[in-house]
């Protein structure tokens, strides 16, 4: 029997293409769906955190079209990075010819400077692992040149001093709650596109109407919120049962117990459990595992939703904020991607706050600050509009890349897949997946339990 922790997007990805073998899908949360959940109050739906479809791979394109069926919206991005008071279109490297002269001329100098010889960071490249482990995503590749900057030197070394003081430097210290000189920019390598001199040079002189980066074009769920994708694949279902919390592994014996007493017994895991929990409850590994887990880092976010009366006035899908004034780093807005998201005559917004785990989360008390900050920045015109507010919290939210996870995982990994236990999702795989990404995990997983491992 195959038993699978977490019904998140690679939890139910696996086990919908491992049908028609002995699976069983164990669920601590009322529903399905992970991160990619939602919830409905008064008619509004807000997301646990801002969840969008891109997909590459023609076969989860049409597996996701298919399950969400007529149910769906394709978008046109409508990104925007605030810088002051003005509204730059994503991404920032590339459409800064609204900015103030000083700002443009410190960017465009700095990236010029990358260009010279002897400036330019050196092609991103990877050692492969000493000893590769039969799943793709659970080789950990050492990075060599570019990869093993900083991620500070590497936005230095790749856009210049000018982009990364304005710009990349601030926001990501918000977004991962850290100095990101102490992160490394593995990551980086398809999440953050960089420009040609010559749209650099187009987007300092005049808007360009240009598509750059990974998710230029998405889709979404015309009504339900995100939680339609997991959703759709749960009803499909019939292994998956919700409520069912496992807090110990014996990784010898092949048994997990949970929360009530009861016992499973499998012949393999497929777990998406975070690794400090998953390791924590788990027995029968090897005693490097206990320590190595002991080195990864991460950050948490507060998601704090906003229903409005009235509109907006605007159609923007969402905003980056590098100002350090404001607490959040990114705001959506939902009904902008679909009016089901709220009431007739009311929208809704979303701001995230990140924080270090090892500090003191934002407490109900911040939801007045964020509110102000969004009517300080201009997302939102009148505090008193705001109808109602919910905030969503997420203990694991971002993966911290660094010299110690790259040092820990493949111990961890090895240790994990010795015992037939494969972790997968974004914090079963401890990396930095998109919902296409996270698909595809599981996909990959699936065909590895059939073949027998």
């Amino acid at each position: 029997m195959i038993l699978i922790i977490g019904a998140g997007l690679s939890g139910l990805s696996a086990a919908w293409h491992l049908r028609g073998h002995d699976v069983l899908v164990l669920e601590k949360e009322r529903e399905p769906g992970g991160l990619a959940r939602s919830v409905s109050e008064d008619g509004f739906t807000f997301d646990f955190t801002g969840h969008l479809l891109h997909t590459r791979d023609p076969q989860i394109a049409a597996l996701c079209d298919r399950l969400l069926g007529a149910d769906q919206v394709r978008l046109e991005r409508r990104a925007f990075v605030q810088h002051g008071d003005r509204l730059v279109p994503y991404p920032f490297q590339a459409n800064i010819a609204s900015l103030p002269d000083d700002v443009r001329i410190e960017c465009v100098k700095g990236f010029v400077e990358t260009l010279l010889p002897g400036r330019a960071p050196a092609p991103g490249s990877f050692d492969a692992p000493a000893r590769p482990l039969p799943l793709s995503f659970l080789n950990v590749k050492t990075p060599r040149g570019a990869y093993a900057l900083s991620f500070l030197d590497w936005a230095k070394a790749t856009f210049g001093d000018g982009f990364t003081r304005q710009f990349f430097e601030p926001y990501n210290a918000k977004n991962f709650a850290c100095d990101v000189a102490t992160i490394s920019a593995d990551w980086v390598s398809w999440a953050i596109p960089k420009p040609a001199l010559e749209d650099v040079l187009r987007g300092a002189m005049a808007v360009v109407d240009k598509a750059f980066g990974y998710n230029p074009r998405f889709v979404y769920p015309a009504s339900g919120g995100i939680r339609r994708l997991p959703d759709a694949f749960a009803r499909e279902l019939d292994c998956v049962k919700t409520t069912q919390t496992v807090v110990a592994i014996d990784a010898v014996a092949k048994v997990a117990r949970l929360a009530d007493g009861s016992r499973v017994r499998y012949d393999a895991l497929l777990t998406t459990q975070p690794l400090p929990e998953l390791i924590a409850m788990t027995t029968g590994l090897d005693a490097a595992a206990y320590a190595a887990v002991r080195q990864l880092r991460w950050c948490s976010v507060a998601s704090f939703n906003f229903g409005v009366a009235g509109t907006l006035g605007h159609d923007r899908h969402w905003v980056y904020y590098p100002d350090r004034t404001l607490p959040f780093y990114r705001a959506g807005f939902p009904t902008n991607l679909t009016s089901a998201m709220a009431p007739p005559g009311q929208t809704s917004i979303c701001a995230e706050v990140a924080y270090a785990p090892d500090r003191f989360p934002p407490s109900d008390d911040d939801t007045a600050r964020v509110r102000d900050g969004l009517v300080a920045c201009g997302a939102l015109d009148d505090a008193r509009r705001v109808t109602r507010a919910t905030r969503l919290d997420l203990p694991y939210a971002y993966v911290l890349f660094d010299e110690a996870r790259r040092a820990a995982l493949p111990v961890l990994f090895e240790a994990l897949v010795a015992r037939d236990v494969i972790p997968l999702g974004r914090y079963g795989s401890w990396n930095y997946l998109s919902m296409e990404d996270s698909i595809a995990q599981g996909i990959e997983a699936a065909r590895y339990a059939k073949g027998g491992r």
